[in-house]
Parts: structure tokens; sequence; C-alpha cells
């Protein structure tokens, strides 16, 4: 998988279904309220939609229009800065993202994938001393290596505060970020030590999408701590989500059919 065209994680019926469940509406619901044919709202949760129908059930779904129908044209321009490593292991059709930060030969890990191998060999290969292992949620995908880090410190967040912060080798902070929403808790992790700021912010914000989450509540949650607590952030901070390609706060606020403007 090249990791410079890595795929989306959600395409627009994934979106639409989520903003759905996450409204607690049905189709019949959906259908009431657009004045749109139940069999229209039917066949682009299948894929066929035109950007008339994504339109009328954007503004009903509380999503961003012009988000929304760009989204399957959106690939964000958006790369890793030196010392910031992302490790692909699989799952699903786009894989899961392990990050690390790397501050000469010392490192920070973000989650461990489904395959620790992978990033127990990459600090093997380059020598590097893992400081902490940082967990952004305990969703399996996320945690599946973890019993290859025992004699590694774990921070889980739920072992965290929101804004806490601690030194790294390097001497810049690490800060924690509430994220809690797609699960709950969960965190983000900002680091402004390295050419531009990086966020390692698990399921919370994918390029164009978010996590789903459990519930109506949970869904409020999510969309407040990601537009309070992430969106705020500058707009050249590259987000390094669970899943899917690297982002920036700035693309996320016009691409994102959850956050950009409607």
């Amino acid at each position: 998988m090249s990791l410079s065209h890595m795929p989306l994680e959600d395409d627009v019926c994934d979106v639409i279904g989520k903003a759905m469940h996450g409204l607690g509406l049905s189709l019949a619901q959906l259908a009431k309220i657009t004045n749109l044919p139940e069999g229209d709202i039917n066949t682009a949760l299948t894929g066929q939609y035109d950007d008339r129908i994504l339109k009328q059930m954007a503004a009903t779904l509380e999503l961003s229009p012009s988000a929304l129908i760009g989204l399957p044209s959106y690939q964000p321009d958006a790369s890793a800065p030196d010392g910031l490593v992302r490790i692909v292991s699989p799952f699903g059709h786009a894989g899961v993202n392990a990050y690390l930060i790397i501050m000469g030969q010392h490192a920070l890990a973000f989650d461990t994938g489904t395959d620790a191998d992978l990033l127990i060999e990459y600090l093997e290969q380059h020598q590097l001393v893992l400081d902490a292992l940082y967990i952004t949620h305990r969703h399996h995908d996320h945690i599946a290596g973890i019993q290859r880090f025992e004699q590694t410190r774990i921070i889980y967040p739920e072992d965290t505060q929101h804004g806490q912060t601690e030194n790294s080798h390097s001497g810049n902070k690490l800060t924690a970020i509430d994220v809690s929403g797609h699960m709950n808790p969960a965190k983000a992790y900002y680091y402004d030590g390295l050419s531009v700021p990086v966020c390692i912010i698990g399921d919370s914000v994918f390029a164009g999408s978010m996590g789903k989450s459990p519930d109506s509540e949970s869904y409020k949650l999510a969309l407040k701590t990601a537009k309070e607590n992430l969106m705020t952030l500058s707009s050249n901070t590259v987000l390094c989500p669970g899943h899917g390609p690297l982002t920036t706060v700035g693309l996320e606020k016009v691409h994102n059919a959850f956050l950009g403007l409607i």
C-alpha cells in the first residue's frame, strides 16, 4: 500500500450512514424531513447519487454540502515531517495506523496497530529507545499488540486529563487532548517539536470524515470535542488519524463533511 496514495477511510455512503446513526434517523425519517423519496435515499446509500440529492441530505444531516459532494475527489495534500513515522498494519481496506515521534535515538509510540512486529522492527532497525507508548483509545485494532510492550511505560487515555502536558526527551511538551465520542474516553496527543505541529488523533477524525459514534449522545460529544479541541489548533497542524491518510486542520475545515463550514 502506497502511503502517499492511501485511500480514505470513508466514502460518501459511510459519511451519510454515520450521520444518520449519530442523529438517530431512520431512512423513512430522513425521507420525510428531506421530502426525498425513500428510494432515492436508499439508492444514494448504495453509491448512486447526484449532487442535488446529496445537497438536500447534507442540510438535514447537518453536514457540509460542499465537503460531502467533493469527498469522492478528495485526497489531502499532507505529508509527515521529519521525525514522524507512520506504521500501517492490516485492518480493513485502509489498514490501521500507529505512529512514532523520533527525537534523536529516543522515540514515543502511539497505538500498536494489529501487528506490533512492524513497530518493534522499526525501533530495532533504527536502534531507537522507546520512552513510552501512548494509547488513543482502547478499540482492539489500536491495541492488539499491547502485550509486546510489557516493559514499556504505557499511557492509556484514562491516565491523562485534557490539556495535561509532559516533557519529552527532546524537552518539547506532549499535550493530551480530549477527543471522546467515538469511544469514551479517548485522547489525542499534540507535539510541537518537529518542523510543523503534529497531533495523533486516533479515530476521532479521519480525512474527510470521523469515527462512528455508538449513540446519539456520543455523536454530539464527538462533534464537540473535534470542533473545540482539534479544529482550534493551528491550520498547519498535521493530523495523524487511526485510519487513512494524514491531513491537516486547515484541510479538514474545508473538506470534512462533519466539521467543514455548512
